[in-house]
């Protein structure tokens, strides 16, 4: 196992990637994703990843970020332009914040993120939860 630095928030560790040219292979102006791999801070294993920088200035696991719906990967990590990335990062604290299930709950709630219609599954449990939380935080407005 590699033993990693923590990632940092320095923009000069940034890795800032063009999707256009990453996934259609063409020119093109964004959107961009800002990557760094290193460990998170609060590891004591100091275990080498690859993390995205979100919108709001925290980081995320990439494999987090994989498995966020298209739809809320966009919303929460994709910056328009290399101008969007540079104001962000600009505005960083030094400390770095990482975005945990609790953060992305909450980010999903807001963003009024639901299962699409052709997951069954996911409408379903939703629908329970929503039952379950009627007056709480799970109910559709």
């Amino acid at each position: 196992m590699k033993l990693a630095g923590s990632i940092t928030n320095q923009f000069q560790n940034f890795q800032v990637q063009n999707l256009c040219q990453l996934v259609h292979h063409v020119e093109g102006r964004g959107p961009f994703i800002v990557t760094q791999d290193g460990a998170a801070p609060e590891d004591p294993q100091m275990r080498e990843c690859s993390f995205v920088l979100t919108r709001r200035g925290t980081w995320l696991h990439f494999y987090l970020y994989l498995a966020l719906p298209e739809k809320v990967r966009a919303a929460f990590t994709h910056f328009e332009t290399v101008a969007d990335v540079l104001k962000t990062a600009d505005s960083l604290p030094t400390n770095v914040t990482m975005e945990d299930a609790a953060s992305l709950q909450n980010f999903l709630r807001g963003s009024g993120f639901e299962p699409d219609v052709s997951d069954p599954t996911g409408q379903a449990l939703l629908h329970q939860a929503r039952q379950r939380h009627a007056e709480g935080e799970l109910a559709k407005p």
